[in-house]
């Protein structure tokens, strides 16, 4: 049976044991460490053929291994004042990483620990419903922070899951100290940088109509706007020919206009209500970017993981008597709309 498959029957198994029939703080605990156990065995045993990266990350590894300290230390002049390179960071981080293990595999599998762990207590202390955030990672979110990315991985535990919780408690120093070092790991992480500033503003009617009336103009003007942007968050392609991330688009606008139509009942509900609104319009603008090269897509991600977080808020806004209803017809739709059937998996023994 598909890896993908398993992992969200027994992401429902546990969600019903421990937060169903066991329930409270402790419940939670144990469902979202079993979850997490769960897709750091996927992403850290997965093997060369599962991502095309896969190899590229692997060559950059070996590289490492014969690069002297002195060398990867120079990289960060190279990189930010002659403009050579990039994400030294990186390197360093897999230097540290190769005084312990050379193994390649085992780096891999860190790096899940790491993220998955981040992922765990980032849902246990922020999420109303964990077996729904969970749900909507497994359906959507996987395939980069599992399979594909891992300097953007990185990053983003410490720009989303570290920083997000300074971004809460309003603490700017330490705030951008995380996102210094994020973006020397990967340089796509500075546009979360402003979201510590932006993260906090109301969402009045009138911030609302100037969002929404930015997002066609940006779509209709998309390839002017990669050329602003794209070496600004680390992608610095050419255009190509590029049919976009339509399912992804769609589904986003989607939570979107739910989350407008609801937003009144979610504001009496959701103390950080603000946060995860304009991170959800952060992701938006963003979202031309990917129709004129899909590698942007990691600029969204950054934000879209909020989603995990607001969505579990919408069921609160119903009477006692929808709530179930409410929350099976959103589970049943994550699962069909899920794309995890088409994939295949291989472990690193295969």
């Amino acid at each position: 049976m598909n890896i993908y498959v398993v992992n969200i029957l027994l992401t429902f198994v546990w969600g019903m044991i421990f937060l169903g029939v066991f329930r409270g703080d402790r419940g939670k605990k144990i469902f979202c460490a079993l979850t997490s156990i769960q897709w750091v065995l996927i992403s850290g045993l997965r093997g060369m053929s599962v991502s095309p990266d896969m190899f590229s990350y692997q060559r950059k590894f070996d590289t490492t291994m014969k690069t002297p300290w002195n060398q990867l230390f120079d990289n960060f002049y190279l990189v930010y004042v002659d403009e050579e390179g990039k994400d030294p960071g990186y390197a360093v981080f897999e230097k540290i990483v190769q005084l312990f293990t050379k193994d390649f595999q085992i780096f891999l599998l860190l790096v899940a620990v790491l993220f998955f762990t981040g992922l765990a207590v980032w849902v246990y202390k922020n999420s109303t419903r964990p077996l729904l955030s969970m749900l909507i990672f497994d359906s959507f979110l996987w395939s980069f922070f599992a399979l594909t990315g891992t300097r953007q991985t990185l990053a983003t535990l410490l720009v989303v899951f570290i920083g997000g919780k300074f971004i809460k408690e309003r603490r700017f120093w330490p705030f951008l100290l995380i996102s210094l070092v994020a973006f020397t790991i990967h340089k796509s992480s500075i546009c979360v940088l402003p979201f510590y500033f932006i993260s906090q503003i109301d969402i009045t009617k009138k911030y609302i109509a100037g969002v929404l009336s930015i997002i066609p103009f940006l779509f209709l003007f998309k390839n002017q706007y990669f050329r602003l942007l794209g070496s600004l968050v680390g992608y610095e392609y050419d255009e190509f020919a590029n049919r976009g991330a339509y399912g992804f688009t769609t589904v986003y606008f989607a939570v979107i206009l739910c989350a407008l139509l609801l937003l009144r009942y979610v504001k009496l509900r959701t103390p950080d209500y603000k946060l995860y609104y304009n991170a959800l319009f952060m992701g938006a603008l963003f979202l031309p970017l990917v129709f004129v090269n899909p590698a942007a897509m990691r600029v969204v991600q950054y934000f879209s993981l909020y989603i995990m977080l607001l969505m579990p808020s919408f069921i609160s806004c119903f009477g006692k008597k929808l709530q179930t209803p409410v929350y099976t017809v959103m589970v049943v739709v994550l699962l069909v709309m899920t794309n995890v059937y088409r994939y295949s998996y291989a472990f690193f023994w295969q």
